[in-house]
């Protein structure tokens, strides 16, 4: 008899017969070395553990992680990478491997991994540009993680909070697992987005509840902290009444209760949308009041000093003005932080099609000129401070109505672009689109 999964000599070719191939499964299962954890002693010798799995399922897997390793070692030419694989699965997985007399798991490979995974966290700290909101960010998660408790962050859109999550969990590579919340409203997407971040087996015929059961025994020991980025899709997103928030239940009982640092990044609209749901059910939000352990509301915008470190990390080779440009195109822009980055994206493209391996000034104008229809961008001079007099973009025609409607006064302390509009001239400072635009 045949199916999709096994087929007879004779019967038709069908792709589903691959998925349960054995190479679909390299990455070590969390819950699996969760367990192989709990025999375990000392905390170093767990973050280790749940360091090499992470790398398990990164791109390559273990087998490009001992790559890595073997050039890492100082006599790679004696090392089998086949053999050290599957030595390293041992490690994860078996529990029969001992202690020596001082509680250090014993195994002939431990001091190297030990000293891999230092310098591979120190690199990851070296590559991450910091702005002041990414530092609130950190302390605010290195809190959650040694308190061991739900934080909730809350800041603007498009100010780089998860940028800075992200960066938070890469130099946490044993200890955190960074999940972005979908916005469907179904258990079994919830639950995939957890599985894949923490790397849990997920198939296609894979339950909810299956799937929920192995990211419990994976989390609930409390080795890794969970940061859930655009939390607010935790709520329902449903018009019926009665909706509870089954994911946030979820996360009070299954997690918090239990010990596991879980950190919310959110917008906004994380405590409209909790009144909402209040409003509309019986659900009342006490219990999870009372299992933060921290609020932070990041600041509304970032200063000129941390647009300029942004825009050098994404563009080394910028002279003063083209990092003058995508400061004030940051400003303006509705984007805000990620417009540097679409505005290099674009001026890298630009340049590329010239055959050019550097972008110049030329191309950030007209990354900026092309980059979004909202804009009608003119070469125009401004002056910004710590720079010289360059082109700066013209600002889009919404937010100057949107000024020009309320009369705000321009503040003549603060760098200015002269516009022109219509046939009127106008004076007008790049205004970041903080409170006053989203209405909080």
């Amino acid at each position: 008899m045949s199916n999709t999964r096994q087929s007879t000599s004779g019967t038709g070719f069908r792709q589903e017969r691959f998925c349960s191939s054995i190479e679909f499964e390299r990455g070590l299962m969390a819950n699996l070395v969760a367990r192989r954890c709990s025999r375990l002693i000392r905390p170093e010798d767990r973050e280790l553990i749940w360091f090499l799995q992470l790398r398990s399922h990164q791109d390559g897997g273990l087998e490009k992680f001992v790559e890595d390793f073997i050039r890492f070692l100082p006599n790679p030419a004696q090392w089998n990478p086949e053999q050290l694989r599957s030595e390293l699965e041992r490690i994860c997985l078996d529990p029969a491997i001992g202690f020596n007399p001082n509680g250090r798991l014993k195994h002939f490979l431990w001091s190297p991994l030990l000293q891999y995974q230092a310098r591979h966290i120190a690199q990851q700290r070296a590559a991450t540009v910091v702005t002041e909101l990414g530092q609130i960010v950190n302390a605010t998660l290195d809190y959650a993680l040694n308190s061991r408790c739900m934080v909730l962050i809350d800041g603007l859109a498009r100010m780089g909070k998860t940028f800075a999550a992200k960066a938070w969990c890469q130099q946490h590579p044993g200890r955190a697992r960074y999940v972005q919340v979908p916005s469907t409203n179904d258990d079994i997407g919830f639950f995939r987005a957890i599985a894949k971040g923490i790397g849990v087996s997920i198939n296609i015929n894979s339950k909810a509840q299956e799937l929920r059961q192995r990211i419990e025994d994976a989390l609930q020991p409390g080795d890794l902290a969970v940061v859930f980025d655009e939390a607010h899709y935790l709520w329902p997103n449903s018009h019926y009444r009665l909706a509870r928030p089954n994911r946030i239940n979820w996360i009070m009982t299954a997690l918090v209760n239990h010990g596991v640092p879980v950190a919310l990044v959110t917008t906004p609209q994380f405590i409209r949308t909790q009144k909402e749901v209040e409003r509309k059910s019986s659900w009342t939000s006490e219990q999870f009041i009372g299992r933060i352990g921290h609020y932070e509301r990041l600041p509304d915008r970032l200063s000129q000093n941390d647009l300029a470190k942004v825009a050098r990390a994404l563009l080394p080779e910028g002279d003063r003005k083209s990092i003058a440009t995508l400061i004030a195109y940051a400003e303006a822009s509705a984007k805000y932080l990620a417009g540097i980055d679409y505005a290099v994206r674009r001026a890298r493209y630009l340049a590329a099609k010239e055959n050019r391996s550097l972008v110049s000034f030329i191309d950030i104008k007209l990354s900026n000129t092309q980059n979004c229809a909202e804009f009608q961008l003119q070469s125009l001079y401004g002056h910004f401070p710590g720079s010289t007099d360059c082109f700066l973009p013209l600002l889009f025609s919404r937010e100057f109505k949107w000024r020009q409607r309320r009369q705000i006064p321009v503040k003549q302390s603060q760098p200015f672009l002269r516009i022109s509009h219509g046939t009127m001239a106008k004076e007008w400072q790049p205004h970041h689109r903080g409170n006053e635009l989203s209405g909080h």
